[in-house]
């Protein structure tokens, strides 16, 4: 018999990944996991662990610090979980795409498997602290972030895995932004923020593949709650470009052939070199920094020399202005939303992996010290997202003997307009001809008409549900048909629109989004009404209600048929939308 909960937070990211966790009880304090195995000595209190597998006769094998340099590996794996995004078309995406298919491996496939040993390990240091019957004593729950600009199919597909990893009980997502905010605001010891109802911050959520920005304005201080004031944007500008920018430069300053002769060993240990040495380290001064290249012939006119390249401080802030200019315009664009409003931004709270980069900091702040606005790199910036999915889940939860409080986040802009494609009354002045159809009850309807449930920028309370009454018109529901099966199948199409202003008709914006199925019981249709409609066909009318429950990071369906849930309901997303 369970006694209590623990709530596990898992910050699954494109180079490094991070866990914590908690037990719903007392002080409630989060333990995050800086321990993992085989961590290189410069870092051995690690925060997170690459986001690395190998594998040996097909089967997982090692990940992070434990995969040896000169094994072959898989990582970046994460950038082609969203398909729909441009980065999954990259030469990078490309190769680790190629390396998949030749061992016959999705990308959901292997990041299962590393979430699988994620989770061993996790499942491990809980043991260690709470001992061997954890399992049988706590409820688990798990909450996964996801980057807020992933297409809704790929958030979906990330519960997908997580549940082939083997990870057990409830599993949540709520966006990397959105988590990583709730670790920032939750930490007492940041006086310096000091925050005040009215107030509006823009939280930049910089990590290894994505930069996701959200805004809050402060609503109350005790408790705490927030609300988003602006529609949050994101782009693939994170860390993990630098390094391919980096190796872009290595090939074109040893040409492709001299370049595509190295040993893989001698690569990776370049990547790693500037990965944990100049890219962790570059503040922007005037400094040289220095690569071993193994196996390259030395060139002065590229400052290789001895196996080594050394690289000028110009060079470097080439390579870092190209993808911090994009993430400068991102902030901007922010909080131009945010005064478009008529609200003042108080301060930009920076998180993340790359968020922890000092020319990261010193290019924002200079961008905005005359705006009034403060750039703040906050504590434990790397591990904000994994500690507060963490405090995430905790503030889902309610203890038996907790007074019900209000959740922080009490309402969020929706990012997409959602909505479903349906038969409006037919009208020759404003619908096409070619949509013009007649029903079987004989009405004269326009197809491919989009009604829209929400809007992108519509605010959406914690909690909201939104309802919307379906129309279902059906025969042979008789003594055949339920012989056959005892259950009728219907299903809804919902549709999104990432456009500001969605289309009223069903067009090259708007894209499939799942496919929601229901079933009702054959006793309860047979009490509808028989009606007659043309050519005198006999059919009935049952109406439905489609409930939707927008999340952080999911959005939730429930169908009721005369107030109760009917027989099942079940969303199936479209790949690649």
């Amino acid at each position: 018999m369970t006694s209590g909960e623990i709530v596990v937070g898992i910050d699954f990211g494109t180079t490094f990944s991070g866990v914590s966790w908690a037990v719903n009880a007392g002080t409630r304090t989060v333990r995050l996991i800086n321990d993992w195995p085989d961590p290189i000595s410069a870092i051995a209190n690690a925060e997170k662990v690459p986001s690395v597998i190998s594998y040996a006769n097909g089967r997982p094998d090692q990940f992070g610090y434990s995969v040896p340099i000169a094994k072959e590996s898989v990582k970046w794996f994460k950038l082609l979980l969203d398909p729909t995004h441009s980065y999954a078309s990259t030469e990078e995406a490309i190769a680790v795409q190629s390396r998949l298919e030749k061992s016959y491996q999705t990308a959901e496939d292997v990041a299962a498997d590393y979430l699988r040993l994620i989770w061993e390990y996790t499942k491990a240091d809980i043991c260690r602290l709470k001992g061997e019957n954890w399992e049988s004593a706590y409820n688990i729950k798990v909450v996964l972030t996801v980057p807020a600009i992933w297409a809704p199919a790929a958030k979906d597909r990330t519960e997908r895995f997580a549940k082939a990893a083997g990870i057990p009980g409830s599993i949540m997502l709520v966006s990397e932004p959105e988590a990583a905010a709730m670790a920032v605001l939750k930490d007492k010891d940041e006086e310096e923020k000091n925050l005040q109802p009215g107030d509006c911050f823009v939280v930049c959520d910089a990590g290894g593949g994505t930069v996701d920005l959200i805004s809050y304005k402060i609503l109350t201080v005790d408790p705490l709650r927030v609300e988003e004031c602006a529609v949050g944007d994101g782009e693939l500008c994170g860390s993990v470009f630098l390094d391919m920018a980096f190796e872009k430069h290595i090939k074109t300053v040893v040409g492709d052939e001299q370049y595509a002769k190295l040993k893989d060993r001698a690569k990776k240990k370049m990547i790693k070199e500037f990965e944990t040495g100049v890219k962790c380290s570059y503040t922007g001064e005037e400094k040289e920094y220095f690569v071993d290249l193994s196996g390259v012939e030395d060139n002065p006119e590229y400052h290789i020399n001895d196996e080594t390249i050394t690289l000028k401080s110009n060079m470097v802030r080439t390579i870092f202005d190209h993808i911090i200019g994009k993430i400068l315009i991102l902030v901007d664009n922010q909080i131009d939303e945010v005064r478009a409003k008529d609200l003042t931004v108080k301060a930009i709270l920076l998180v993340g992996g790359f968020g922890a980069n000092k020319y990261l900091y010193t290019r924002l702040t200079d961008a905005h010290q005359n705006d009034g606005v403060k750039v703040l790199q906050v504590n434990g910036a790397r591990s904000s997202i994994c500690r507060g999915a963490t405090l995430w889940g905790l503030d889902s939860s309610r203890r038996p003997n907790d007074i019900i409080m209000p959740r922080m986040v009490s309402a969020r802009l929706a990012r997409y307009s959602y909505g479903i494609c349906w038969d409006r009354t037919f009208d020759s002045t404003r619908h096409r001809l070619e949509d013009r159809v007649v029903r079987l009850d004989g009405a004269v309807r326009a197809r491919n008409q989009m009604e829209w449930l929400i809007k992108k920028g519509d605010k959406i309370e914690e909690n909201q549900i939104i309802s919307l009454n379906i129309c279902n018109i059906i025969q042979g529901v008789g003594f055949k048909s339920a012989m056959m099966s005892s259950v009728s199948d219907f299903a809804q199409q919902l549709y999104y629109c990432a456009a500001d202003v969605p289309p009223p008709r069903n067009g090259i914006n708007v894209k499939q989004l799942c496919a929601v199925s229901y079933g009702i019981e054959h006793s309860k249709l047979r009490k509808e009404t028989k009606r007659t409609g043309i050519d005198k066909v006999k059919f009935r009318k049952p109406t439905f209600e489609l409930q939707i429950l927008p999340g952080s990071a999911t959005i939730k369906f429930t169908v009721l048929y005369k107030g109760t849930q009917v027989a099942y309901t079940e969303a199936e997303y479209k790949e690649n939308s």
